[in-house]
């Protein structure tokens, strides 16, 4: 199977090793390739044992899968100069925001099955929840191939295309959220008098271990909340507070805010 990235940045880098890390496929079956920076490109060469190119034909011929991780308001140019080169072997995956598979196909002037994938930055660490969308052509077989692709980096959910903005909303953009939350949590517990430092390194064990039970167990988060919950003790205490705001209206907002956004960018590619 031979796989083809073009655009080498941050979340291609987090997918290409986590592929290479997986052994699902040989690194030597993996090309890379990117406008101008080719210092990275021989940098990932040597690391992983990859090989790039700056030969559109020669990257096209008898690839099976190619990675679309251009930034979005390049993917025009891109289309333009590669698609004299499309065979009738390349499946497109995208990982460009905002791009519809209807958009991408015009572009490339090709009916050649497309997929669109939103991963998040936890690919860095094998962790991605990854939404996926597949164009009506993609075989099962093919399907299969992709979702063992992805599981190398972390876990996939197939939605329909127009469910990806609520898949970018809760798992793709959810680690900034996250990211949030706990900054947040860092700045009121320094208020309590501790050194921030303490505060940061404590907090930063508490989210690793917390993830770590959330992992490994079986229960709900709402079970594991009340398994550590004692009537009238400190943790009721906090719960108590915390009660007195809509945290799910919260939430909802800044879900809702973000689902609206990725509606508006991807109509603004549409016209």
């Amino acid at each position: 199977m031979k796989l083809v990235f073009y655009g080498a940045g941050n979340m291609a880098h987090a997918i290409f090793t986590g592929i290479v890390n997986s052994k699902v496929i040989d690194s030597n079956d993996i090309y890379l390739t990117n406008r101008s920076n080719e210092d990275a490109l021989k940098s990932y060469a040597d690391e992983l044992g990859v090989n790039y190119s700056y030969d559109d034909a020669a990257l096209l011929k008898e690839a099976d899968y190619v990675f679309l991780g251009t930034k979005p308001y390049d993917f025009d140019n891109l289309a333009e100069r590669i698609k004299p080169y499309v065979t009738d072997s390349n499946k497109f995956i995208s990982i460009m925001a905002g791009l519809p598979i209807s958009y991408i196909r015009e572009q490339l002037n090709t009916e050649n099955p497309v997929a669109r994938i939103m991963p998040n930055t936890n690919a860095h660490v094998g962790h991605s929840v990854t939404g996926i969308s597949f164009s009506n052509n993609f075989d099962p077989k093919s399907k299969t191939e992709v979702d063992d692709l992805i599981n190398s980096f972390g876990s996939a959910i197939e939605v329909s295309e127009d469910n990806l903005h609520q898949v970018t909303a809760i798992t793709g953009s959810g680690p900034a959220f996250l990211y949030h939350v706990f900054e947040q949590y860092v700045t009121a517990g320094t208020r309590l008098g501790l050194e921030k430092s303490q505060v940061e390194e404590s907090i930063r064990n508490l989210i690793i271990g917390t993830s770590k039970m959330i992992e490994r167990s079986d229960l709900s988060m709402e079970q594991l909340r009340k398994n550590i919950t004692s009537k009238g003790g400190t943790t009721q205490a906090g719960l108590n507070a915390l009660s007195k705001y809509d945290l799910e209206s919260v939430f909802e907002d800044c879900l809702r805010a973000a689902v609206d956004r990725s509606v508006e960018l991807s109509n603004q590619d549409d016209d």
